[in-house]
């Protein structure tokens, strides 16, 4: 790898800062009768005093949890603001009426906000009717909007459930409540547990009886919900050919490493006892007495080897980038059945593991999923942990997809306009990096031509109707109808070690992304995962979906596949500008950047291009799904023309920008009405919720510059004219 043309660096000394105005308001809602209006408020205050200090839990929590709603023309979150003047704290919005919320009101603001209310309705004026006009009804949380599963309520059938607290619960409160909760359940069933992450959420998972789960909700105010505890699966590949004899294993490129969540690593026949840094079995489930190993062998294969592994038939050898972190999860039991990871289970073991190996691993492999499609603005508790743990300890899940495990109706149309082809949990994690699949071989019966979508990859949109995946990578492909063949498969080592195995999913396209990860991460040991994360995206090429499809691409193959070359360096006619930085609440942040002169708008042979990648790691609330993230930044890109500094509009299908998601992407190409010398890229930080007023947002901006017409060095070109104040950045790749 040449050294000559890595990307520039922005300097720290040329960002400025320029204070910006804020502006704010709300429609007024009107009322015809005030004192009728205040009578029926508190006519339910009432109700909701009795049913609420009636529950098991009320000793236990200086809150009411209660549902809130305003007319039906009105949204309640364009009423938030006035409503919490009254000492409300709105938690969530609901998914399928606007006009209804979840919040909470302290008891020692109970008496003063009834104090309020006697005012509202006696007084002339009707003082403080700006506040109360917006509610419609308060009143109790109804049990059944907080059970999220199917249940026969006279059923004595037992399943799997995860009970969840409100997250702005105390730590105090928590221990209370978790007590009570348990001596409730422990009526029904001697089968439950209970776990307080480090996200705040508060679980306890049981099995139960389904009659009585509504019995449970009924007697808890804190219950926030009731859901499901998934069960996650893995399958096992295909042996293939013979492994050559001898085989030799290179030493690491790289002494890093990356922690696979999976089935297990075995030893293979010696090839991967000495790139197995650490391994932990103590997080089997239940009844295991091994791990499983035949998926987690095959998945740290193509990570650790690549996508070629069957090149060593020919050169009897593998050269490994890095070492691995084994964590099986999926196991065998005494029976040799299979045994796998719950929901409650697998979160309890990811928090353990990312606590333990944050400050030296960086990238964590998740090649495992729930079955079930995920859904608008719905977070699963696994992937609200992944965004927090992202965030808190600045490490990168690269999550597969998931696949479509049959067909769904005539290919590919009806097959992937079903329901149940979207990605499934964990992927919708906003802060992970989701990876889907696309085809490398095909023939005469395969489903998808090369480069193009496997036929079994899940697409998005995510939870927030986003990107997901934002990449994808070689997962195999399938032949009609929908059977897989050795012929159009990935290739791994198979757990015994004496062949190499065939399989196809995005189970095996994620480990390549792992590794173009952990590539990054060793060049850019300074940085965090948002410039990661942002290359990987930014420097991805195009891939294709069916011609019979209509959406736009993005929504099956997120950006591309990335160039990991690219990502490291600049090509024969671009460059590209780096800069990582925070943002306050308080200013525009102005990103200065230089094209030069060789593309100017007046030369015949040069045409200019522009591509910028915002990345940044928002903080998310786990109780408002439909506002989870909590932050999002704008982003402006002002050019030079004669009549000075003008924004331009950023429009068109290849541009993204989706907000509240953590990635902004455009493109826009010039021909005329600009000037070359210093651009600008203007940034601006929006929040919502509970957040620090200090608070500041990490992000990170690839900014590359392109000669469309290839005429002109385009790096060798600011280098010469503007050597003075951008730096190459200095790579470092570890031994």
């Amino acid at each position: 790898m040449s050294d000559d043309k890595f990307h520039f660096k922005v300097p720290n000394e040329s960002i400025k800062n320029v204070k910006y105005e804020k502006t704010g308001g709300g429609i007024s809602v009107q009322r015809i009768d005030h004192s009728e209006h205040g009578l029926n408020i508190q006519i339910q205050t009432a109700q909701l005093k009795e049913i609420e200090f009636s529950k098991k839990d009320s000793e236990y929590t200086s809150d009411i949890y209660l549902q809130i709603e305003t007319p039906s023309d009105v949204t309640l979150k364009s009423q938030r603001l006035k409503i919490e003047e009254l000492g409300f704290e709105v938690l969530s919005y609901s998914p399928s009426n606007k006009s209804i919320g979840t919040a909470r009101l302290k008891k020692e603001v109970l008496p003063k906000f009834e104090e309020k209310l006697d005012g509202y309705i006696k007084s002339e004026e009707h003082i403080g009717k700006t506040y109360f006009s917006p509610i419609e009804q308060i009143s109790s949380i109804p049990p059944e909007s907080k059970i999220k599963t199917e249940i026969d309520y006279d059923s004595d059938r037992e399943i799997d459930i995860i009970i969840n607290l409100f997250n702005v619960l105390s730590q105090k409160e928590r221990l209370a409540v978790n007590g009570s909760i348990l001596e409730e359940l422990r009526a029904y069933t001697e089968d439950v547990d209970q776990f307080n992450f480090s996200n705040g959420i508060s679980s306890i998972e049981a099995r139960i009886a389904e009659k009585h789960i509504p019995h449970i909700v009924s007697n808890f105010t804190t219950i926030k919900e009731i859901k499901p505890n998934q069960t996650f699966f893995v399958e096992a590949s295909t042996p293939a050919e013979k492994m050559p004899n001898p085989l030799n294993i290179q030493p690491v490129v790289s002494a890093s490493k990356i922690c696979i969540i999976d089935s297990g690593i075995s030893s293979a026949n010696g090839i991967f006892d000495p790139l197995v840094h650490l391994r932990l079995t103590e997080f089997l489930p239940k009844n295991s007495i091994d791990a499983a190993y035949d998926h987690g062998t095959f998945v740290a294969s193509r990570c650790l080897f690549g996508d070629n592994i069957d090149d060593c038939l020919g050169t009897h050898q593998l050269e490994p980038y890095c070492n691995v972190i084994d964590i099986p999860v999926f196991g065998v039991d005494d029976k040799g059945n299979p045994t796998y990871p719950n929901d409650f289970g697998l979160r309890k073991t990811i928090e353990s593991v990312v606590n333990q190996f944050a400050e030296e691993v960086k990238v964590y492999n998740l090649s495992l999923g729930a079955p079930i499609p995920i859904n608008d603005f719905q977070y699963t508790e696994l992937a609200k942990l992944l965004d927090y743990l992202s965030k808190r300890h600045k490490v990168l899940f690269v999550i597969a997809a998931g696949n479509i495990n049959s067909l769904l109706g005539n290919f590919p149309s009806e097959h992937f306009a079903n329901p149940n082809s979207r990605i499934g949990c964990p992927a919708e994690a906003l802060l992970g990096l989701t990876v889907g699949a696309i085809a490398k071989y095909t023939n005469g019966q395969a489903l998808s031509e090369a480069d193009n979508i496997s036929p079994f990859s899940r697409i998005g949109p995510g939870a927030d109707l986003g990107v997901k995946p934002e990449v994808v990578a070689h997962g195999g492909n399938l032949i009609n109808p929908y059977s897989p063949t050795p012929r159009v498969a990935t290739y791994g080592i198979s757990h015994c070690g004496t062949s190499l195995a065939v399989d196809n999913g995005t189970s095996h396209s994620a480990p390549l992304i792992s590794q173009y990860a952990q590539r990054l991460f060793d060049c850019y040991p300074d940085s965090d995962p948002n410039l990661v994360k942002g290359l990987l995206c930014h420097f991805s090429e195009q891939r294709s979906i069916h011609s019979e499809l209509t959406d736009e691409e993005r929504k099956y193959i997120g950006f591309g596949e990335p160039n990991i070359s690219s990502a490291i360096t600049a090509g024969e006619h671009n460059a590209a500008y780096i800069y990582e930085g925070q943002l306050d609440q308080e200013n525009y942040q102005f990103i200065p950047f230089h094209i030069p002169a060789t593309l100017a708008a007046d030369l015949p042979d040069t045409k200019l291009k522009i591509k910028i990648t915002v990345t940044y790691d928002p903080p998310v609330n786990p109780d408002n799904e439909s506002e989870y993230s909590k932050a999002r930044i704008s982003a402006k890109l002002i050019k030079p023309t004669e009549g000075g500094n003008r924004e331009i509009s950023i429009s068109g299908d290849n541009n993204y920008n989706l907000p509240w998601n953590p990635i902004i992407q455009f493109e826009k190409s010039f021909s005329r009405s600009f000037l070359c010398g210093e651009w600008d890229l203007r940034l601006r930080l929006y929040t919502r919720g509970s957040i620090e007023e200090d608070y500041l947002q990490d992000y990170s901006v690839v900014i590359e510059i392109i000669d469309l017409e290839n005429g002109t060095d385009v790096y060798s070109d600011i280098e010469n004219e503007y050597g003075d104040i951008y730096k190459k950045i200095k790579i470092t790749l570890a031994a």
